[in-house]
């Protein structure tokens, strides 16, 4: 029943808390994720949104905010009692409502809202085995198979999912545990392969029911982007505008100078100043 599922989910989370702080202490994280596949792996190299998770101290079990890199309010995810599974995902500044997130015991799933007729309930999904690791897996509207890893928190985008050596995991996005026992979560995201709202919904469904708050964390402060693309050209075009103005201006300081000659007397030479 769902009146259940949300205790539950507790229960479950302080379990696997309890687990991974013992697995790591034990220096045992590799058999977190341990599998055998023979898949390639392209790197998560150019991230370029970063979005931080963490619980509101006023409203523990109900109220999640989301902040960006500049520390703005970007997202809430929010639910009506702490006995419900059900959590509603919305955009800032103007409370958009873009998803409802099931984070359940018995079910997991992310209804997404607005985003056209391919984009709408998507179930989460559990696998696991020696080829793959441990999984939570979901298709989205480009027909791709996508999945959070457990050890590693990577979201990987499947191309040939089940090809052996011919199968490529691509790393789209990646969760750290910024506090131990905290629910405060760093996700860095390469928004032209992934979107914010899909990466966001379903790694919240992760850090409620996969996850658990047991990792050693280090403290290294928030993940260093690289400026946008954006960013460079205005930097650029700034620059040259300050290049051109100072040319301008050394141009302008430099004096006109006359060369007078007379036959009968000296040469007499005259500066002007513009």
């Amino acid at each position: 029943m769902p009146i259940f599922e949300a205790p539950a989910v507790r229960v479950q989370s302080s379990l696997i808390t309890l687990a991974t702080y013992f697995i790591q202490h034990a220096y045992l994280k590799p058999i977190i994720d341990f599998h055998t596949s023979e898949a390639s792996f392209i790197p998560l190299d150019h991230p370029t949104t970063a979005l931080y998770i963490r619980r509101d101290n006023g409203k523990k079990q109900t109220l999640v905010n989301v902040f960006d890199q500049d520390g703005n309010k970007a997202f809430t995810i929010e639910r009506e009692s702490s006995l419900s599974p059900v959590w509603s995902l919305f955009r800032y500044p103007n409370r958009q409502e873009v998803a409802t997130i099931r984070a359940g015991f018995f079910l997991t799933a992310v209804d997404f809202h607005g985003r056209g007729v391919g984009m709408q309930h998507r179930k989460i999904n559990s696998e696991s085995g020696l080829t793959v690791g441990r999984l939570r897996t979901f298709y989205l509207d480009d027909g791709v198979k996508y999945a959070w890893t457990r050890g590693t928190k990577y979201l990987e985008r499947f191309i040939n999912p089940g090809g052996a050596d011919e199968e490529v995991r691509e790393r789209v996005a990646k969760v750290r545990l910024m506090r131990q026992w905290k629910f405060d979560y760093e996700m860095i995201i390469d928004e032209s392969k992934t979107d914010v709202v899909p990466a966001l919904a379903t790694g919240f469904v992760c850090m409620m029911t996969f996850w658990g708050v047991g990792d050693i964390t280090e403290t290294v402060g928030p993940t260093k982007l690289a400026p946008k693309e954006e960013e460079n050209v205005e930097n650029q075009e700034r620059e040259t505008a300050e290049e051109t103005t100072a040319e301008k201006n050394e141009k302008s300081q430099i004096p006109n100078l006359t060369l007078v000659v007379d036959s009968n007397n000296d040469a007499d030479l005259i500066v002007e100043k513009v």
